[in-house]
């Protein structure tokens, strides 16, 4: 039985407190009967950390974010603090909410409020090391707990980006019935080498870092900075491509001196930056659900008959609008309702984020086409994309 929370039941650590946790119209759902995980280890609680926007009778669109992202998907007033996707959700904009009730939560393992590594046991001493490994499935089954106590009325919509994106499809392949359609943005259906080969850097700069002392540096006054700093910075690189990167800095220098590149003060400017919002436990426990992630073909049976939005990003690096694009025809060839489209933009993987109007573009494409896929169901004609 879930418990509304009235205010946040752990210790408030120094990345959350930067970031004004918990911030307003954040709220939090409680659980405490065991969470089994797919690697057979067992959380005696579960807590999920969520925000919703517009009305609870209208239908409804679960959007998750990606991997250092939170639950603070868009304003929730002109004086809220911005929110990550802001172009793309609110009042008149392409998930208007005039229209639509969004949900977000922070994922499971999270850094932002729910049940993650900096969390308390039951015997008051933060998780650290002996937080359990997860998956994206554990992750999706802890969304589909708040789906639950919310009452969210079914068929809704899942969308996300990134992480968020491999998310949705996971979710809509353990609850089919629930989901009417998918969209996935710059999401693959399994983890490439390439992408984690840069996920074994960040892991190893974690590691290596003394101050990690094994996951247990909660109580010990310093953080593993350093280790987080340089993953941060190899992520961004593989966030970025060579002509964003030409475009915004060249060969120019940051000082008059000549001493750094522009490129550089920008990824140590990144690297700085995360230390304020993110932890390394999160980090690694994350990292690994997403590299392996594998949607395989019984995972994928459950997405027929659904209509699936996937993006390719026209100049990601990390996953390649071509990979994204024979990943969607591998669906299509399973029976899934499969639409490919690519998001033009120069702005790498974070084209999603950075470019938000050619994003909202194709999610009002999007929306539109699962209303017309509905309106057809209701007809009682089947539907292929």
């Amino acid at each position: 039985m879930a418990m509304k929370l009235a205010k946040y039941p752990y210790p408030v650590w120094p990345w959350q407190q930067q970031q004004g946790f918990p911030w307003p119209r954040l709220q939090f759902q409680w659980w405490q009967e065991p969470f089994a995980l797919d690697c057979g280890e067992v959380l005696p609680e579960l807590l999920v950390a969520y925000e919703e926007w517009g009305q609870a009778d209208r239908p409804a669109i679960v959007v998750f974010h990606a991997l250092t992202g939170d639950s603070h998907v868009a304003r929730h007033t002109y004086a809220d603090s911005p929110g990550w996707w802001d172009g793309v959700v609110g009042f008149g904009k392409a998930i208007d909410l005039h229209q639509y009730h969004v949900v977000a939560s922070n994922v499971l393992g999270g850094a932002m409020g729910t049940t993650g590594p900096s969390s308390s046991t039951i015997q008051g001493t933060p998780y650290g090391k002996q937080f359990p490994t997860i998956t994206l499935y554990d992750m999706a089954r802890a969304q589909h707990r708040l789906i639950e106590a919310l009452a969210i009325p079914s068929p809704y919509l899942v969308v996300g980006g990134s992480m968020g994106g491999m998310m949705a499809l996971a979710y809509a392949s353990l609850y089919p019935d629930e989901v009417r359609g998918v969209m996935a943005i710059g999401a693959p259906i399994a983890h490439s080498p390439w992408a984690i080969a840069f996920h074994t850097v960040g892991k190893n700069a974690i590691l290596a870092d003394p101050l990690f002392m094994e996951g247990d540096y909660y109580l010990s006054g310093k953080a593993p900075q350093s280790g987080l700093s340089l993953a941060r910075m190899a992520d961004m690189i593989s966030y970025q491509s060579p002509e964003s990167m030409q475009e915004k800095f060249g060969r120019y220098y940051q000082t008059g001196d000549r001493q750094e590149f522009q490129v550089s003060s920008y990824l140590r400017y990144q690297g700085q930056k995360i230390l304020h919002r993110f932890d390394a436990n999160t980090y690694l426990r994350l990292i690994e659900a997403m590299d392996r992630f594998d949607l395989q073909e019984r995972d994928i049976s459950g997405l027929r008959g659904k209509l699936i939005w996937m993006l390719g990003i026209q100049s990601d690096v990390l996953y390649p609008w071509r990979e994204i694009q024979l990943h969607a025809e591998r669906l299509r060839s399973l029976g899934a309702a499969v639409h490919y489209e690519t998001l033009v933009g120069s702005w790498g993987h974070d084209t999603f984020l950075v470019d938000q109007g050619a994003t909202s573009k194709i999610t009002s494409r999007f929306l539109r086409a699962c209303q017309r896929a509905q309106k057809t169901l209701s007809s009682g004609i089947s539907y292929n994309s």
